[in-house]
């Protein structure tokens, strides 16, 4: 080291130490002691100057680390803006961090430690204050009387204890308040108290509001305050009333309005009214410091003299203070009431009473008879109860022949008020009535029961007249309400409903009246018819037993005439025998019948009934016994069966309950096949639970049921059924050549025939015969090939269960042979691993393996050497050589020899080292499609390694190069080329190849054509998508949308039809208006020619079609065959001028539902129309046959139309046939009779026609837009009118719309004219049309208008 080194060095440790000697760490800023509230945050401060120590904080002496961050206090921090401050922060700041917090920082570098300070005091607000019992604005009651009032109020939960103040209305209060503080126990918080005492005063402290206050340091948004108002009470004044004066006097009737008053009082006072201590209003009303109840009433009588009282109380006020009146009533009498007698035989004395109602004062009595009062009166006066007083009156009178019916008044009058009440009563003499008189009955006069019958009692005279009574023997009956008195008469009548005990019932009438010692009597005895009201029904024995005679006796009720009895029994009539009648109740007969017979079980529970008629009322009471016969159990033969057939295994209940009567009845089974076993079996009540039966449960049985009557049997058998179970066949060996018999037994129940089957996967059954007996199955195969060795599967199936199989096995024995395959002559492997030799024989019976190298065997001892081997179906052998560890000298030629009892065979395998493959061999086509070639090979040998293969391809013609495409997966020996052209033949190789190199291509390649087919689901594939495999997605989505759409069409196709066919079904032979489209009727759309008064103007429907519509609905009007009609034409001609349409001869009627079609003449286009829109051949003139006998009309004029339509008559045979367009129509001219013209041929329709159309199918559709093709635009199509039951279909019109002049042809004259029949040869008549005749022009109609009804444009 040189000086200027070590003097370097020197220089740095003297600054180094000068450093620790200078720079001494210690404190900038202390902690503080400070205070925080509760919930903020806090923040003690330290600063250290010169830090050589860490710096940590700790509370209550506990160390809370050196980080920053504070670990483990997620609310404390270390903070500060640089190294020295190391300030303490605590958020949400808790009375848990109420502590001592010291500020330390450790030793270092010769430093001291340090250590600082400070205590945070944790502030708490007190809660809400409250004064004890009284709720925050509530309002204390105290009386006038208590002495004092203590209020407390507690503010807990503060640190520091509350500061509690009190405050009167605003003013603080500092006397007689008591101020403490309570701590809390493990607590740093504290209660305070504070209790004030009041002394309350009326009216000083009455509203004063009393005000508590609690504060201290933590309260932040000024102090908590509760407040209680004082409410002192104190009584209301006495009340007074108002309303009345003292001695008023009221009379009645007068309305009175009392009021009564009570002011003052805390609270105000209940003023309650009352009447002689009856409360009688408490509907008083508070307002302006008093209570007021007013009290309005009518003055009644009952209110003289009676107190009125209003009481006033409050909850201070100890008895209710009162104020009351007594009220002074005048009233007059209501009424005057006379009592006594007022009937009185001539000399007796009588006296009369007159009582006044209440009056005030009382009311003075006076007397009046015969128009004068009378003297002799005596009076007195007494107090009523209801108030004021009563007067009575007394008179009296002696009785002679001269007084009668005399009239005495009694007059009340009160004559303070001046008001007189009334009452008179008349006195008579006393004498009898006459006799009585019943009428309504004569004696002995029969009255049917049930029947209404009334009779009357009159008595002529008697003073006052009689009073009449009914009875019936001496109980009296209610007689109807009397009517008034006819004269001196009176009258009473009674209405009888006669019953059986009225016969011979005496009725009694009584006239009686005040001068009557004794009732007067009048009596009717009644005769009265009745039907029996019930029969009784007997039987002997009570208890009825099969096969024991019964006897039913029955017994009619009393009936007047006596009954006829009938028995009954489901619905027959059984005569009984009669026993005659005898005396009954009410006079009548009762009859007695009875019924012998011998009862069964099936009389069990039958029902006899017995009817008891009343031949003269034609009347009949019936009653019905049910029989309970006692017989012994009886099996149902349709319910129980006589034989069971089960399944093994399977459970069942089978019903063999027995009708009986008693029904208790005990069931046994017994067997009567010994060697059946019955374990699965068991009866309960009859039925009998069979229970996962076994097949030795197979036999006879019998069921015994017995019940109190006796005791029967009932036989019945059961067969298990179980499925075919197959016995294990034996091993067939047969030579290659030889016939084999393979055999199948099974055992099943049942054993049904042809119950074995036989199969074999792959195996051409038709070679072998299959017999069938005893449960045996054979099959037999004759000429045996090497390859029929395998198992054969045996199929036994009863129909029970699943079915039985057992495989057979057959081996055909042949000589051995190897598998020679070019792939198996090679093997190979790199020294040092293990080499593998395969060698595949097939041979029968079993093949044994020797392998040899240099004329030695290989014995396989597991050093060197390892054979496995493989059976496959018993005849194919796999026999694989393991040579480990190879080494040069294993290398070389190994013979693989194969032998069994028929022969041997052997075969040499090259063991060598890996090497390139062999070219694969035996190319072949697989398959072929427009773009795509399927091919095939055989690999060769790989040369003991993973090999893979390339295709080699090219088109045969032209000059394009190979193209070369590795296969994939790389050992795949099938592969697909894609992306070939379509038609195209292509010329393919192959080569293999594996990691030491290829072979070469295999020189005998092949060609193959691709398919020149392009399906048309390609071509739009192509068009969207360039991708080869379309997402399953698309095709999921199309599937659905195609079925969607099929069903939507089928859904529709069915409407229609439907429809249509209702059309047809509801049509008639009249023509309804509602389904004929009339196209040419007036409307704002086609009114050519104007409505006169004498047309009918109907709305029909309309059709607008164009010609392209109609060119796609009518794919072919070709026909074959002429039609001739029945009519010549000239006769035709002279019945169309002289019939109406309807009659028209030149249709067939045979066909009902023909229309008649307008066709536009050539002259409207230049161009002709075919139902191709792509080619319509061109109008050519031709010339009219003359031997047609088809022409429609006569006076055809224009001799010179040419025209390629073609019309059917639709009226003719029972097909319907349509207008077709013939492009090789020849025209003739018409020779018959001079006439000249255009006709059309009627051809008879083929059966491969284009669908027909009605109108009806056609008006469903919607209208289409004009076509536009070929520069012409389309005319409306041809107007129609139709009968109602259908219509034929129109043919198509050329595709152009006319001009005016051109139309006018088509539109004058106007259709339906004469002169339009006469000369418009595209006229044809409508046979069903039965509207009105063909006629000459309306003289309405002059000019250019024209009838068109009935005729078709």
């Amino acid at each position: 080291m040189d000086s200027m080194q070590i003097l370097r060095t020197g220089w740095i440790l003297i600054a180094f130490y000068t450093v620790q000697v200078v720079c001494v760490q210690e404190f900038l800023e202390k902690p503080q002691n400070m205070s925080v509230v509760k919930g903020q945050t806090a923040v003690m401060k330290c600063s250290v100057q010169n830090r050589a120590g860490l710096v940590q904080w700790a509370r209550d002496g506990l160390m809370l680390g050196y980080d920053r961050k504070i670990p483990g206090y997620s609310r404390y921090s270390m903070i500060g803006n640089n190294d020295q401050e190391y300030h303490l922060q605590i958020i949400d700041v808790s009375l848990d961090d109420d502590a001592d917090l010291s500020c330390q920082v450790s030793p270092a570098m010769n430093n001291p430690p340090l250590v600082a300070m400070g205590h945070l005091t944790v502030l708490v607000p007190p809660n809400m204050p409250e004064i004890v019992d009284h709720a925050n604005g509530s309002s204390i009651e105290v009386r006038y009387t208590d002495p004092v009032l203590q209020l407390t109020c507690i503010a807990t939960n503060g640190r520091p204890a509350a500061v509690i103040k009190w405050y009167r209305m605003g003013e603080e209060q500092t006397s007689k308040v008591e101020y403490s503080v309570e701590p809390i126990p493990n607590d740093k918080r504290q209660n305070a108290r504070s209790v004030i005492t009041i002394s309350p005063r009326y009216p000083d402290d009455n509203g004063v509001i009393y005000t508590c206050e609690a504060r201290n340091e933590a309260l932040i948004g000024g102090p908590l305050q509760v407040k209680v108002k004082l409410s002192v009470l104190y009584p209301p004044a006495t009340p007074v009333i108002t309303g009345y004066r003292l001695n008023e006097i009221v009379r009645t009737n007068d309305t009175m309005q009392l009021t009564c008053t009570s002011e003052g009082g805390n609270p105000l006072a209940q003023v309650v009214w009352f009447k002689n201590n009856e409360e009688i209003d408490f509907s008083y009303t508070q307002a302006n410091n008093k209570a007021v109840n007013y009290l309005t009433f009518t003055a009644q009588p009952s209110d003289n003299n009676a107190e009125y009282r209003c009481e006033a109380t409050n909850v201070v006020t100890p008895q209710p203070l009162v104020a009351k009146i007594k009220l002074i009533v005048h009233f007059a009498p209501k009424k005057v009431t006379i009592s006594g007698d007022k009937l009185a035989k001539a000399g007796e004395v009588v006296t009369l009473s007159c009582q006044s109602s209440n009056s005030n004062p009382a009311a003075a009595i006076t007397w009046f008879a015969k128009g004068r009062q009378l003297a002799e009166t005596t009076s007195r006066v007494e107090d009523s109860p209801d108030g004021g007083y009563i007067t009575y009156s007394e008179v009296t009178v002696t009785m002679t022949h001269q007084d009668n019916n005399i009239i005495y008044s009694c007059q009340a009058t009160n004559e303070q008020l001046g008001q007189t009440v009334a009452a008179t009563a008349t006195l008579s003499v006393l004498y009898p009535p006459d006799s009585p008189q019943i009428t309504g009955y004569t004696e002995g006069e029969s009255i049917r029961a049930g029947d209404l019958k009334r009779m009357t009692c009159s008595a002529v005279g008697g003073n006052p007249l009689a009073t009449l009574k009914w009875f019936k023997g001496d109980a009296e009956i209610p007689a109807e309400s009397p009517g008034p008195p006819v004269g001196n008469i009176a009258t009473s009548e009674i209405a009888i409903v006669t019953k059986a005990d009225d016969n011979g019932a005496i009725y009694k009438c009584t006239a009686t009246n005040d001068a009557t010692a004794v009732p007067l009597e009048a009596v009717k005895r009644l005769t009265v018819h009745f039907p029996p009201p019930s029969v009784d029904i007997t039987t002997d024995p009570t208890h009825p037993k099969a096969g024991h005679k019964l006897t039913l006796t029955c017994v009619s009720a009393s009936s007047n005439p006596g009954a006829v009895i009938t028995w009954i029994n489901n619905n027959r009539r059984i005569q009984g025998i009669d026993k005659g009648m005898t005396p009954a109740e009410y006079g009548g007969k009762s009859t007695t019948n009875i019924l012998e017979f011998v009862p069964t079980s099936e009389h069990h529970q039958a029902v006899y009934g017995c009817r008891a008629t009343n031949l003269l009322l034609s009347e009949t009471v019936n009653d019905a016994i049910t029989l309970d016969v006692l017989y012994k159990p009886e099996f149902n033969d349709t319910i129980s069966p006589s034989s069971i057939e089960i399944v093994e295994g399977t459970s069942k209940t089978v019903t063999f309950t027995v009708s009986a009567n008693p029904p208790t009845v005990n069931y046994t089974l017994t067997k009567f096949t010994e060697s059946a076993d019955a374990s699965s079996l068991t009866l309960e009540n009859g039925l009998l639970q069979i229970a996962s039966i076994t097949r030795a449960a197979t036999g006879s049985y019998g069921i015994i049921s017995e019940n109190l009557e006796g005791t029967t049997m009932f036989n019945f058998s059961i067969a298990v059924l179980f499925p075919a179970t197959v016995e294990p066949p034996e091993k067939v060996e047969a030579d290659v050549g030889a016939k084999a018999e393979l055999k199948c037994k099974a055992t099943a129940s049942p054993m049904t025939a042809n119950m074995i089957k036989w199969t074999r996967e792959g195996f051409d059954m038709t070679r072998t015969r299959e017999s069938y007996q005893d449960g045996v199955g054979i099959l037999v195969i004759e000429e045996l090939a090497k390859g029929d060795s395998g198992k054969f599967t045996c199929v036994a199936d009863n129909g029970v269960g699943s079915a039985a199989t057992a495989e057979v096995e057959l081996l055909v024995r042949f000589s051995p042979e190897i598998d020679k395959n070019l792939a198996n002559a090679k093997a190979a492997s790199v020294p040092g691993l293990t080499g593998r030799l395969s060698c595949k024989a097939e041979g029968s019976p079993q093949v044994s393996f020797k392998w040899k190298k240099d004329g030695s065997e290989i014995a396989a001892t597991g050093e060197k050497y390892e054979i496995q081997e493989k059976v496959t179906d018993g005849v194919k052998y796999e026999n694989i050589l393991l040579i480990k560890d190879v080494s040069d000298e294993d290398y070389g030629v190994y013979v693989c020899i194969v032998s069994n009892n028929k022969g041997n065979d052997s075969y040499e395998i090259v063991f060598d080292g890996t090497d390139k493959p062999d070219p694969p061999y035996n190319i072949r086509f697989v398959n072929a499609t427009h773009d795509s070639i399927t091919i095939a090979w055989d690999p060769g040998f790989d040369g003991g390694l993973v090999q893979a293969y390339t295709v080699r391809y090219k088109p045969v013609s032209g000059s394009h190069g190979y193209v070369q495409i590795d296969v994939i997966p790389p050992s795949s020996t099938l592969f697909t080329v894609r992306g070939l052209e379509l038609g195209t033949e292509y010329e393919f190789t192959v080569k293999a190849f594996n990691t030491l190199g290829h072979s070469e291509y295999q020189p005998a390649g092949i060609k193959v054509v691709t398919s020149n087919v392009k399906p048309a689901a390609d071509e739009t594939s192509v068009m969207t998508s360039g991708s080869e495999d379309t997402p399953v997605i698309i095709i999921l989505v199309v599937c659905v949308v195609g079925i969607f759409l099929l069903a939507l069409n089928i859904g529709l196709i069915l409407f229609f039809v439907r429809r249509r066919k209702k059309r047809l079904e509801n049509g008639s032979d009249t023509t309804s208006h509602t389904n004929t489209i009339e196209l040419y009727g007036p409307s704002k759309e086609t009114a050519l020619y104007p409505m006169t008064p004498s047309d009918e103007s109907r709305s029909y429907g309309t059709y607008d079609k164009n010609m392209e519509d109609f060119s796609d609905d009518y794919k072919s009007y070709e026909h074959e065959g002429d039609r001739q009609l029945g009519e010549d034409s000239e006769s035709c001609q002279n019945q169309v001028r002289k019939s109406s349409w309807k009659d028209n001869c030149c249709l067939s009627p045979v066909e009902e539902d023909v229309k008649t079609v307008f066709l536009p003449p050539p002259e409207y286009s230049s161009t002709t129309y075919s139902h191709n829109k792509l080619d319509s051949p061109t109008f050519e003139h031709r010339t009219f046959h003359p031997d047609s006998k088809q022409a429609y009309l006569d006076d055809l004029e224009e001799s010179e139309r040419k025209s390629p339509w073609r019309y059917e008559d639709s009226s003719r045979g029972s097909r319907r046939y349509k207008g077709t367009f013939d492009n090789n129509y020849a025209d003739d001219h018409i020779r018959e009779n001079g006439v000249a013209g255009t006709a059309y041929d009627v051809r008879t329709a083929s059966h491969d026609m284009a669908r027909q159309k009605s109108v009806a199918d056609m008006s469903d559709r919607l209208a289409s837009r004009p076509s536009s093709r070929g520069g012409y635009k389309t005319p409306p199509p041809p107007p129609v009118r139709s009968s109602s039951k259908g219509a034929v279909d129109i043919p198509p019109l050329p595709s152009r719309n006319y001009a005016i002049e051109e139309a006018s042809p088509r539109y004058v004259p106007p259709p339906g004219s004469l002169s339009s029949f006469r000369n418009n040869v595209n006229v044809v008549p409508n046979p069903s049309y039965n509207g009105p005749s063909m006629r000459a022009v309306s003289p309405h109609n002059q000019g250019s208008v024209d009838d068109m009804r009935g005729h078709l444009v």
